[in-house]
C-alpha cells in the first residue's frame, strides 16, 4: 500500500449522528514513506435545518462556519473529487482516528445525502484503518517501547496527547487539518518503533486481506481499551473459518476457556452460548472494521511471549482438528438474524430500503455534472428513489435558493420548523439552549463565552 489518506472532520454535534453534518473537512495524501503529496482543508456554512450544538462549537471554535459562502454540497462535492483525484495514484488506504465509530460513519452519510457513493473508502480495492482502535494493542502489549502519554496519572489515547508526547506543537487541536498532521506523525512513528506490528496492520486493513490472516495462524490477542479506567484487557482467541468464509462477522473461541467442554453441546446450546456475551467463550467480531487484535507471531517476533501459551496452543489444535464443531458454530452465525430498526427519516435510511438503482446512479451523475438550475430540476424529477430525489430537491435549494418553487420552499422552511421546534431523533434545541445557558454562568473564557453566544443565536434564529 503506496497511497495514504488521513482525513478528520469537525462536526456540528456529536451525538446524532444521522442529523449532524460535517462543517470543517482536513485530509492528507501521503505515499508509503509519509511523504506529504496534497492536503485538502475546507469548512461549510451549516444546512439551514443542522442545529449546530453549542458544545461542539466551543471545541472546534469553528465560528466562521456562519460566514462561510460555501454550501454543504459544495464542500461535499470537492471531497469527493478531491479524493478521486488522489484514487489515480493508487488504490488508498483512508487512515482516521475513531473513524469507524464517528468520522467513517459521518462521511458516509454526507456522500449519502449528497448523491455520492457511501462506501468509496471500502470499496474498488480501497480500505479502512482506525488507529484509535488499534493503539489499545500498543498500549496493552508495547507501552515500555511506545510513549504512551500518562495525564493526570491515567494513560490516556487522545490523539493531542500522543501528539504531545511525540513533540509535535498541539495549539491547534480539535482543527480537521492539524489533527491529520498529528495522525501522519502518529502512523511514521508506529512504522518506526514496531516494524513487526505496523507490517502486520498494513497487510490486514480490508476484509479480504484480514480473513485471510485470520485463516492462516491460530492463535490472535484481542485487546480492550477500557475508556473510563484508562485500563486494558486481552483475551487469546482462535478464529471459527472455513475456507469459503467471507462474511461480515465471524465467530471467535476465547482461549481462556477449555474447548472440550463445548464439544459435545447441542446445536441449540452453541447457539444460545453464541447469542450471550456472559461467560461465553464465544464473540462475534466485525471483520468488515478495523479490530483491535495481534496474532501470536508477530507477538513472539517482537520477543513478546504471553503467558500460558502452551495451553492455548493445545486448545487452539483442539478446535482445529474439531471441524464438526467448527461448522456448527459457522453455521449458526450464518444463520443468526440480526435486528432491523424502524427510520422513519431519510437520514437515517443509508442502511434500509436497499441501494439505488443503476438507473438512478447514471442520474445522478447527470445532476452533479448539470450546470444550470433547469437542468438539474429536470435531472431530479427522473430520479425514482424517493429519498435521493428530497436530497436532490434540497441541493438545489442550496445552490439557487433565489430559483427553487414555492413548494420546495415550503417543504424546506417546514423541515426547518420541525429540526428546531420538535422532539424528534435530532439535536433537542431546548437541550441544547438549557446546557449552552448553563456552561456560559460557569464560563470564566471570554472565547468561550463569544462562542456560546454565537451558537445560542444559531439556534434561536431558526426557532
Amino acid at each position: 500500500m503506496n497511497n495514504f489518506i488521513f482525513y478528520d472532520t469537525e462536526t456540528s454535534g456529536v451525538k446524532e449522528i444521522d442529523f449532524i453534518q460535517v462543517i470543517q473537512f482536513g485530509s492528507i495524501q501521503t505515499n508509503g514513506d509519509f511523504k506529504v503529496l496534497d492536503t485538502l482543508n475546507e469548512l461549510c456554512a451549516p444546512l439551514p435545518w443542522t442545529l449546530v450544538t453549542p458544545k461542539a462549537l466551543t471545541v472546534n471554535k469553528k465560528s466562521e462556519i456562519f460566514e462561510s459562502d460555501i454550501c454543504h454540497y459544495e464542500l461535499i462535492s470537492n471531497i469527493h473529487k478531491t479524493w478521486n483525484t488522489w484514487l489515480n495514484y493508487g488504490n488508498g488506504l483512508f487512515i482516521t482516528y475513531n473513524g469507524i465509530r464517528f468520522d467513517e460513519e459521518v462521511m458516509r452519510r454526507q456522500f449519502y445525502w449528497n448523491l455520492y457513493d457511501p462506501y468509496l473508502t471500502n470499496t474498488n480495492g480501497n480500505s479502512r484503518l482506525d488507529l484509535f482502535i488499534k493503539m489499545a494493542v500498543v498500549l496493552h502489549f508495547y507501552h515500555t517501547v511506545f510513549p504512551i502519554p500518562v495525564i493526570d496519572n491515567q494513560t490516556s489515547l487522545k490523539l493531542e496527547h500522543l501528539a504531545d508526547s511525540l513533540d509535535i506543537d498541539t495549539d491547534d487541536a480539535h482543527d480537521a487539518l492539524a489533527d491529520c498532521h498529528f495522525l501522519v506523525q502518529l502512523m511514521k512513528k508506529i512504522k518506526e518503533l514496531l516494524p513487526n506490528y505496523y507490517e502486520e496492520i498494513i497487510n490486514t486493513t480490508s476484509k479480504e486481506s484480514l480473513i485471510n490472516s485470520l485463516k492462516k495462524e491460530d492463535i490472535f490477542y484481542h485487546c480492550n481499551y477500557l475508556a473510563r479506567s484508562k485500563k486494558t484487557s486481552t483475551y487469546p482467541f482462535y478464529p471459527i473459518l472455513d475456507e469459503y468464509s467471507n462474511t461480515n462477522r465471524i465467530a471467535v473461541f476465547n482461549l481462556n476457556f477449555d474447548p472440550e467442554l463445548y464439544f459435545d453441546l447441542s446445536y441449540q446450546e452453541l447457539e444460545q452460548l453464541l447469542q450471550s456475551s456472559k461467560d461465553s467463550p464465544f464473540r462475534k467480531l466485525a471483520v468488515n472494521k478495523t479490530l483491535p487484535i495481534i496474532s501470536l507471531s508477530t507477538l513472539i517476533s517482537d520477543d513478546i511471549v504471553p503467558t500460558d501459551i502452551d495451553t492455548f496452543k493445545t486448545r487452539a489444535t483442539l478446535i482445529k482438528e474439531n471441524i464438526n464443531f467448527q461448522n456448527k458454530i459457522i453455521d449458526i452465525l450464518n444463520n443468526t438474524e440480526f435486528p432491523s430498526f424502524e427510520n422513519n427519516h431519510i437520514e437515517q435510511q443509508i442502511y434500509s430500503n436497499g441501494f439505488p438503482s443503476a438507473i438512478d446512479k447514471d442520474r445522478f451523475s447527470q445532476f452533479h455534472d448539470a450546470i444550470t438550475y433547469e437542468e438539474k430540476i429536470n435531472i431530479v424529477e427522473k430520479i425514482e428513489d424517493t429519498r435521493y430525489q428530497k436530497f436532490a430537491y434540497r441541493i438545489c435549494a442550496q445552490l439557487f435558493p433565489d430559483r427553487v418553487n414555492q413548494k420546495i420552499l415550503v417543504e424546506l422552511n417546514n423541515l426547518v420548523k420541525e429540526r428546531f421546534n420538535e422532539t424528534g431523533p435530532w439535536p433537542d434545541s431546548q437541550k441544547n439552549l438549557e446546557e449552552a445557558e448553563e456552561l456560559l454562568s460557569r464560563s470564566q473564557s471570554q472565547e468561550e463565552k463569544t462562542l456560546l453566544n454565537i451558537a445560542i443565536n444559531s439556534i434561536k434564529t431558526r426557532q
